[in-house]
């Protein structure tokens, strides 16, 4: 029934391979931009409050796919600057991530922030000094679960990357399908590497969140 498989394997690994490089990516440089995010939202004023929320609103409020459209054929067609696909996919799914992740860690700082922020500075450390040293480490171990399933997301959405030409793991779905017109047994093994991918990272995500959790500290969603 799955025969036809063995003969897509390039194309199956080479489609994994990209939906995992955009994937974490988007995920690792989401959680710098949304650590920066975060910071200047509670320290950088009304006007730089603003933009950040207009920023934030901006890409959780509109789907992914009319964010990959306008980067990839409207900016270029305005700018006259021809854009890399490639240059899109990550840059896009990076910028979405980072306003999902900049509510996490925000979250999470108020969570331990007023506390923590006074035993830090009774010490002798600056603002700044207490945030880096004392604050951000807690916050990431806080927000774990809400990153784990960040990445549950931005894997999943990762199927849109099509719009641009890029061949992701969907991608190399529609081109299995396409060519042999088994539908059904694709999909089944697409769907199959998805769920082992997500799971796997969970697991993982799930261990080391034991391992690092604060007794008596949970991030509310």
């Amino acid at each position: 029934m799955f025969e036809f498989i063995a003969e897509y394997i390039p194309t199956i690994i080479d489609g994994l391979i990209l939906t995992i490089e955009v994937t974490l990516f988007g995920i690792f440089a989401g959680l710098g931009l949304g650590t920066l995010l975060a910071i200047g939202d509670k320290y950088g004023g009304k006007v730089v409050s603003s933009i950040i929320r207009i920023y934030v609103e901006f890409f959780r409020g509109s789907p992914i796919l009319i964010q990959l459209f306008i980067s990839q054929y409207a900016l270029p067609t305005l700018t006259h600057i021809p854009i890399n696909p490639y240059i899109t996919g990550f840059a896009v799914f990076a910028l979405n991530s980072a306003a999902y992740q900049k509510g996490y860690i925000k979250g999470a700082m108020e969570t331990v922030f007023e506390d923590q922020m006074m035993a830090g500075l009774s010490t002798g450390m600056s603002n700044w000094q207490t945030i880096r040293h004392v604050i951000l480490p807690q916050t990431f171990r806080i927000m774990i679960p809400a990153w784990s399933n960040e990445f549950c997301s931005l894997t999943k959405s990762t199927a849109v990357l099509g719009l641009i030409g890029i061949l992701d793991l969907t991608g190399a779905g529609k081109t299995m399908a396409g060519q042999t017109y088994r539908v059904l047994e694709t999909w089944i093994v697409i769907a199959v590497i998805y769920l082992a991918w997500i799971t796997l990272f969970t697991k993982i995500a799930d261990i080391i969140y034991e391992k690092k959790k604060i007794p008596g500290i949970e991030l509310s969603a």
